[in-house]
């Protein structure tokens, strides 16, 4: 399929396919990535199709399956908001939640080393391989999060 050809598609049926998508998920974004990956789905394909209605029940077909992929997705991997799970995994213990707040603050890299390293136990071999950096860089950021949370909490903490 061309270009040109999968873009005439897209102006054609792509309002059908987020319809029927947003009707089975109810999530705008997800029904977004339905009709991206439907489309891609009809550029990848060497299907010749007789008629007009033949390809867009095709395409609606694959909206569908695609929809209920989603639909299965979501009802494996359970999901909150990300502020719901901050303040469902915040230390019960008021003597943490000062710490807990100030890991909030720093920068992402800072976060999740800090909790690969702390809370999962990983070396800093092992997160520089999940994370894709150099083991240097990983034990730079835990000493940036470190330094910054020392400033932070204004405690006299014993750097390693």
């Amino acid at each position: 399929m061309e270009p040109r050809e999968l873009e005439e598609t897209a102006r054609r049926y792509g309002d059908s396919i987020y319809r029927a998508a947003l009707h089975m998920t109810a999530q705008p974004s997800d029904a977004e990535d339905v009709l991206q990956e439907v489309l891609l789905e009809r550029y990848q394909t060497k299907q010749t199709f007789q008629t007009a209605e033949h390809e867009r029940r095709w395409l609606l077909r694959v909206a569908v399956n695609k929809s209920r992929n989603v639909l299965r997705f979501r009802r494996r991997h359970q999901t909150v908001p990300l502020e719901e799970a901050w303040a469902m995994n915040a230390p019960s213990e008021p003597d943490y939640r000062p710490l807990y707040d100030a890991v909030r603050t720093l920068p992402y890299n800072h976060r999740i080393t800090l909790d690969l390293y702390y809370y999962e136990g990983y070396s800093t071999e092992e997160i520089a391989e999940l994370v894709g950096v150099r083991p240097a860089t990983v034990r730079t950021w835990l000493r940036r999060a470190r330094g910054k949370l020392k400033v932070q909490l204004k405690e006299g903490w014993d750097d390693e």
